[in-house]
């Protein structure tokens, strides 16, 4: 029986060490290449991908919009004039052919795409001075809503002849709202605010508050491609999914177990944003991603500050803004200063990706297998001990009554 468990332990011991010892890579996934939009510090605040991927606007200080290729950053371009405000958030309509563009003092511009104008679309008048901090176009493009300090939330549209109409939430919080996403599919979307928690504005304008009132969220995506599900983050590592009741909305609660503080990380969690495949990337402060996985409900290390400083030192110290893919493990990452950076798969020494790797973990799953049948097989000691240890309930009771027989057997001998 000894001599049996020390083979199996030698046997697993060879055979997982190696595949265990590569997968101890620090980062899943590498940065390569970086594109300086412009050699000052140009207080990037965030980025709104256009429905297609094809471009990407990145918003900012003085009024500042660039236009971007989203699979050849290098192709970018400063576009309108610069004013005085920093603009905070910005959405693409669901059709593509217009942005809009939200800041500080009550300030919206709208970014026509065809001819790359910007035009005021509302200001002091309509929304005081309030800072405004997030925006989002509902699914059908039919209302966007603008979130902004001290709990204020507007559901706003353009009119045929230029202008706008902009209407206040009722039973608004009190705190700012810091991101508003909008669900695939439905007219339903999530609010993100500092000590209020989650909110919910239904298909009829309806804001409705569903729990996590003990964390600070500072952000807030839709992105599931096969669920009504949105995910929230919390500058303490929380992450919360919120599975959206789409036929009434006043069902979709959220509870103490939808919400998960993560162990292993390290860092503050400062933003969220769409990876291809409809899982998300999570930004963290100091410089490093997360990804959640909206299938299975877990989050996987990715980017590591440390690899980030072997990279470079100065872009490790700059704060993510944004990210876009451009395939399940590739994409870019913008920061505050301006530096647009690739990142895709890790490559080992050997020429294998982590995904090679997985896959010859699973492999080597089925290989340990197979070996352990066939040691199992030929030593029927071995066989019944295993069964004892990890069989079922009736395949334990089997093994013992057979050990019985035997110790009867070799007894009467």
């Amino acid at each position: 029986m000894r001599e049996g468990r020390s083979l199996l332990a030698a046997l697993l011991m060879a055979l997982l060490f190696p595949a265990l010892t590569m997968a101890q890579s620090e980062s899943i996934v590498i940065l390569d290449e970086i594109e300086i939009l412009d050699e000052s510090d140009l207080g990037i605040e965030g980025v709104a991908v256009s429905p297609d991927g094809g471009v990407v606007i990145a918003h900012g200080a003085d009024s500042a919009v660039f236009i971007i290729d989203s699979a050849s950053p290098k192709n970018n371009s400063l576009i309108g004039p610069k004013g005085s405000v920093s603009l905070l958030d910005g959405s693409f309509h669901p059709g593509g052919k217009t942005v809009l563009l939200v800041g500080e003092s009550g300030a919206i511009l709208r970014l026509t795409m065809a001819n790359l104008s910007i035009e005021s679309a509302g200001g002091s008048s309509t929304f005081g001075d309030t800072e405004l901090g997030a925006v989002s176009w509902n699914s059908d493009g039919s209302w966007a809503y603008i979130g902004g300090e001290e709990g204020w939330i507007w559901r706003y549209r353009g009119l045929e002849d230029g202008g706008f109409e902009a209407f206040p939430l009722e039973n608004r919080g009190d705190s700012d709202i810091n991101a508003i996403s909008c669900l695939r599919g439905s007219n339903i979307c999530i609010v993100s605010t500092d000590f209020d928690g989650i909110g919910i504005i239904d298909e009829e304008h309806k804001l409705s508050w569903i729990g996590g009132f003990e964390h600070l969220w500072v952000d807030a995506v839709c992105n599931s491609i096969s669920s009504f599900e949105c995910v929230a983050i919390s500058s303490d590592l929380s992450i919360a999914r919120i599975g959206v009741n789409v036929g009434d909305t006043s069902e979709t609660t959220m509870y103490d177990n939808d919400i998960v503080q993560l162990q292993g990380f390290e860092g503050a969690m400062t933003g969220i944003n769409p990876q291809r495949g409809g899982n998300s990337l999570i930004s963290l402060a100091p410089f490093g991603l997360i990804e959640y996985d909206s299938s299975v409900s877990r989050s996987f290390h990715w980017l590591d500050n440390t690899d980030v400083v072997e990279f470079d030192v100065a872009i490790s110290g700059e704060r993510i803004v944004g990210t876009w893919g451009v395939s399940p493990y590739g994409g870019w990452i913008v920061t505050d200063r301006g530096s647009v950076v690739s990142f895709d798969l890790t490559e080992q020494e050997n020429g294998g990706s982590m995904l090679e790797i997985w896959i010859g973990l699973i492999i080597l799953g089925g290989t340990t297998l197979m070996l352990l049948s066939l040691i199992t097989s030929s030593s029927p000691r071995l066989s019944r001990w295993l069964t004892k240890k990890i069989g079922s309930e009736e395949e334990r009771k089997s093994a013992i009554r057979e050990e019985r027989r035997l110790s009867r057997k070799k007894g009467r001998a």
